[in-house]
């Protein structure tokens, strides 16, 4: 019995049972990737929650406006270089193990703990068939010194530029204030100060050029005050960094018909047929944006419909922003 036992033994398994054995590893194999999936979903709440429970973000930094011009000016003078360095920091940060080169959105929207809606937007853009940083900068200041009638066209809202202050001549500083009314006849008050720089060499970006835009909201103005019972207070704090990438770009083959033009007319030579098959390097312009916006919990009567719309248009300014670079740039 023991050696047709042992016989038995060495004798191959069947199909059926080796199919059952790879099955039943799959399975486990499943089960502890699911526990590992399950782990990673509950320290991103984990994350979540604690992100609204804590009050402001990295990119806010308390800004305090007195009355006297030259006070104010030499407020915002002074934190300019530290806020360009933290801001930079802080995306490169949340960049560090990502591909540049693929499109990236990340929107988490929330109620803090004093009733205040905020949204903290994350994402890359590309802009290819541009010629240099510069051209992309240029668009993004142009916007940024005229978004009020951008907005009024874009989104119907009646926006109005209340106050204006080019803090140097260089235009790399300065702080305004926008009201817009939406459609339901809600207006919003934005009091901000923007930042913009450009380096030949950043340190921060491995000693590659790069340009910076960095924006954040007036915590207290002497001289503007905000005003919570007719009005809502928006909180804008946003960092937006460009560097430049080249990536191989495939030439387009000839169409068929404009290729049998050329053969007739002699104008297609040996050298333009071989560089169908090659590759050329484009230059592509990688913008990263970080953004946290608050909107202040009304102090006023507002119905639900018109906090609806502010809630869900809590994002569109940056929206427009992007559209109008693109269409500058492609102009």
């Amino acid at each position: 019995l023991q050696r047709q036992l042992k016989r038995l033994q060495a004798r191959p398994r069947s199909a059926r049972a080796q199919i059952l054995d790879v099955v039943g590893a799959n399975n486990s194999l499943r089960d502890v990737i699911h526990g590992q999936q399950l782990a990673v979903a509950g320290a991103r709440s984990m994350l979540a929650g604690m992100q609204e429970r804590q009050t402001g973000s990295p990119l806010c930094r308390h800004i305090h406006l007195p009355r006297e011009w030259w006070e104010r000016r030499q407020v915002l003078l002074s934190l300019k270089s530290d806020m360009i360095t933290r801001g930079c920091q802080y995306v490169v940060a949340r960049s560090q193990h990502l591909d540049l080169m693929k499109p990236q959105l990340m929107d988490h929207r929330f109620e803090d703990a004093e009733g205040n809606f905020c949204c903290e937007r994350f994402e890359f853009f590309h802009f290819t068939g541009v010629q240099s940083i510069k051209q992309v900068f240029e668009a993004i200041k142009y916007f940024m010194l005229n978004m009020e009638t951008t907005i009024s066209e874009a989104l119907g809202h009646t926006t109005v530029r209340e106050d204006y202050d080019t803090v140097d001549d260089g235009a790399s500083l300065w702080n305004y204030r926008l009201l817009s009314t939406d459609s339901h006849g809600i207006t919003s008050e934005v009091n901000k100060v923007v930042l913009t720089e450009f380096f030949d060499e950043s340190v921060q970006m491995g000693g590659e050029p790069c340009a910076v835009v960095v924006t954040d909201s007036i915590d207290v103005d002497d001289l503007y005050p905000y005003n919570p019972h007719e009005r809502v207070r928006r909180d804008i704090s946003a960092t937006t960094v460009l560097t430049e990438m080249r990536r191989k770009k495939q030439k387009r083959s000839m169409s068929t018909e404009s290729e049998h033009q050329a053969i007739d007319t002699g104008s297609i030579s040996e050298a333009d047929d071989v560089s169908n098959d090659e590759e050329e390097e484009e230059l592509v312009v990688v913008m990263q944006r970080v953004a946290f916006m608050k909107m202040h919990k009304p102090e006023f009567e507002i119905s639900r419909s018109a906090m609806r719309s502010l809630k869900e248009g809590i994002a569109s300014w940056g929206e427009v922003k992007v559209q109008s670079i693109r269409g500058a740039v492609n102009a």
